[in-house]
């Protein structure tokens, strides 16, 4: 025992004085008194805190992060504290719903290269595409024109991210949990997190009935927000109940809270000042070019059609 922790010292103080490349070339000994450098090492070390804990899980030799910050002499960055989903999820079989699929999509960005607009009339989603010329660019006018046209505005980044942060504190294997949070941590988030959850069958329908909830969550919030009832929707069905200003200001917090703050991937994002998702013009709320197209990807290999979702149900456990 005390051979290997000499190893693990003598590792550590040479890791320590060797330039990084994700610390832009320079050695965390030097990163610490470099505020940009330093907040890259803070997230370095969190990731490698997900490493070692799966490494030591399966018995295979790491080197723990809390020695290489002793070694630098800086404090651990203070955890998150553990929370409870922003919205409640409750166990069950999904009910679908067109309308609230379609809107749904359109509220996270599921097509990046179209803008949707809610039809006040039919109650309906309606999209139109951004790269088909002059003819759709027409269309695209005369719906802004139209007042019985809205416009739908996607949530921020945050909130997308959000979704899979409560998912993962929702999972109860702690090494499977571990993964995945190592996954959402700096850039290439929802690329990782989407992988990662690809790996398990059982724990992917999870995650698609989980997201699936939210999503609804989120198109029923944004039609009381609007003060739309389409004629048959019950929002009792989908266990869903109206937030208050508070409410949806502290879920916004929390979910930016939970994001990386070095995540490159959603530095461009603004954290809007509610989860309600009409704060923005798409324009504006637009996530960085990396983040909208792994939005993208996320769509179309595990987001299949309204008409062709098996009912997914959101299981007590990952098993």
């Amino acid at each position: 025992m005390k051979e290997t922790s000499t190893d693990s010292a003598h590792v550590t103080a040479e890791w320590i004085r060797r330039p990084l490349p994700d610390l832009g070339g320079i050695p965390p000994v030097d990163a610490v008194n470099e505020p940009e450098a330093r907040r890259k090492l803070d997230d370095l070390l969190t990731e490698l805190a997900g490493h070692h804990v799966r490494l030591a899980n399966l018995g295979l030799p790491a080197i723990d992060p809390a020695e290489i910050r002793k070694a630098l002499g800086i404090e651990a960055v203070a955890a998150t504290p553990a929370r409870a989903p922003a919205r409640v999820v409750r166990p069950g079989p999904i009910k679908r719903n067109q309308l609230l699929d379609e809107l749904g999509t359109a509220l996270t960005g599921g097509d990046v290269d179209s803008v949707a607009y809610y039809n006040r009339k039919s109650h309906a989603v309606e999209h139109f595409m951004h790269n088909l010329g002059d003819q759709e660019n027409a269309r695209i006018a005369e719906a802004d024109a139209n007042a019985d046209m809205k416009k739908i505005a996607p949530v921020t980044t945050e909130v997308r991210y959000g979704i899979m942060s409560d998912f993962i504190s929702l999972v109860e294997d702690i090494n499977v949990a571990g993964r995945l949070r190592s996954a959402i941590s700096g850039k290439g988030a929802f690329r990782r997190f989407r992988e990662a959850v690809d790996e398990d069958d059982t724990l992917r329908r999870r995650w698609l009935g989980y997201r699936t909830k939210r999503h609804y969550h989120l198109a029923l919030d944004w039609l009381h927000v609007n003060g739309y009832k389409p004629e048959g929707l019950s929002p009792a069905d989908y266990d869903w109940e109206p937030q208050s200003e508070a409410s949806r200001a502290s879920d916004t917090a929390r979910a930016t809270s939970a994001k990386p703050a070095a995540s490159a991937e959603h530095a461009s994002a603004t954290p809007s000042p509610s989860a309600a998702p009409v704060a923005q013009e798409p324009e504006q709320a637009a996530p960085a070019a990396e983040a909208a197209t792994e939005t993208q990807a996320a769509q179309q290999p595990d987001e299949p059609s309204a008409i062709d979702k098996p009912e997914e149900e959101v299981t007590a456990s990952t098993s």
